[in-house]
């Protein structure tokens, strides 16, 4: 694996930027080497970088996308801890993942930035407003590539940008309703890469669902664990190239906002998130907040108006500087909010403005346009 040397002045994201290509995969680096606090290294360290392994094209190029092997037409290997697929008609090695604890894990190839960028005319497909997709877009330099899989942890398996999760033992995850609205929108995908195997979904609502296998509806670690297997990282990391599941990506990810953003709530006087911050930008913080500590996103909103003696009444008839002047103490409050505030929340915070400054998304109260 290569290694990188910290010299001085060197940041994390600096140092993703300079060898990964984008200064939003700093976690990576980070990942890799165990780094808790993104602002404590120090000159001198040798840091472990993500090895960049070409992936072969043993796939069928469609018009929908990238497609995945056919039923039963593909061998798993392992080599030196590292997973390959081989299809019978090609003897090239598609790289899959490395082997990490009871699974791997794959860091991916296909960034959620670059497919927002090239892909505008999908994501209006599936009814995204431009506005929707800025948001998201600023967002996902923060979150994982489309085709990453971990199959490692408690969670069984997670995929994509967000690492939507088949769920604890017992539990339900949100990763089979990823898979429903696959399923809904785009059939032949859904049976291409999981229900000619045997992979379908149950009672899944527009929040969390369930995995079955065959008829038989997966809930207990026992029943989970078959999803650790590398022909399903496999599967799914496939999945993760096809650019209409890329696209329900994009869609669950904007359906994430909706699930909090316009709700309203006590913690606000009885207001909605929407009532009170309305800029991109605005917006753009509080889903990246959603997506590592959903529970804090209200309260440390509704701290952040007391802190800038504000009613909830007035922020919502406020203008600019009422909204920049909360969502600056926002962001000092959120670093230390709740029992385990939100992780590396000035680092990821950094970024959300990079793209500010870049003029990406606006800053302007009232700029984020949602259908």
């Amino acid at each position: 694996m290569p290694e990188y040397i910290v010299k001085s002045g060197d940041t994390l994201s600096g140092i993703a930027t300079a060898n990964i290509g984008a200064a939003g995969k700093w976690r990576i680096i980070a990942d890799l080497n165990g780094i808790v606090n993104p602002d404590n290294i120090r000159v001198g360290q040798r840091l472990q970088l993500p090895e960049v392994v070409t992936e072969v094209a043993s796939v069928v190029n469609t018009a929908a996308g990238v497609k995945a092997a056919g039923k039963d037409r593909v061998r798993i290997s392992v080599e030196n801890k590292v997973v390959y697929a081989t299809l019978p008609a090609k003897p090239e090695k598609v790289f899959v993942g490395r082997t990490h604890r009871k699974g791997l894990y794959r860091i991916g190839l296909h960034e959620p930035e670059t497919y927002i960028g090239n892909h505008r005319e999908k994501l209006l497909e599936v009814n995204l407003t431009d506005s929707e997709m800025k948001v998201i877009l600023a967002t996902s330099e923060n979150e994982k590539n489309l085709d990453a899989v971990n199959t490692w942890d408690s969670q069984f398996i997670s995929f994509g940008m967000f690492q939507w999760t088949a769920g604890d033992p017992g539990k339900p995850g949100e990763l089979p309703t990823l898979i429903k609205i696959v399923k809904e929108r785009y059939p032949d995908d859904f049976q291409h890469y999981w229900g000619q195997f045997g992979l379908d979904v149950a009672d899944a609502n527009n929040k969390t669902g369930w995995f079955s296998y065959r008829g038989k509806k997966l809930t207990s670690a026992t029943d989970k664990a078959m999803l650790r297997e590398h022909i399903w990282a496999y599967r799914f990391a496939r999945a993760g190239a096809d650019i209409e599941v890329q696209a329900v990506q994009i869609l669950h990810a904007v359906n994430r906002i909706k699930q909090f953003y316009f709700v309203k709530s006590s913690k606000l006087d009885g207001y909605a998130l929407a009532d009170l911050i309305t800029s991109e930008y605005g917006v753009a913080l509080l889903l990246d907040h959603h997506v590592n500590r959903p529970g804090h996103v209200r309260g440390c909103v509704a701290a952040a108006l007391e802190r800038s003696h504000l009613t909830t009444t007035e922020m919502s008839r406020g203008g600019n500087e009422k909204e920049q002047l909360v969502l600056k103490n926002y962001l000092d409050i959120r670093q230390t909010y709740g029992k385990n505030p939100m992780n590396d929340s000035r680092q990821r915070a950094s970024v959300t403005l990079g793209y500010v400054v870049d003029g990406i998304i606006s800053d302007s109260r009232g700029s984020f346009v949602s259908r």
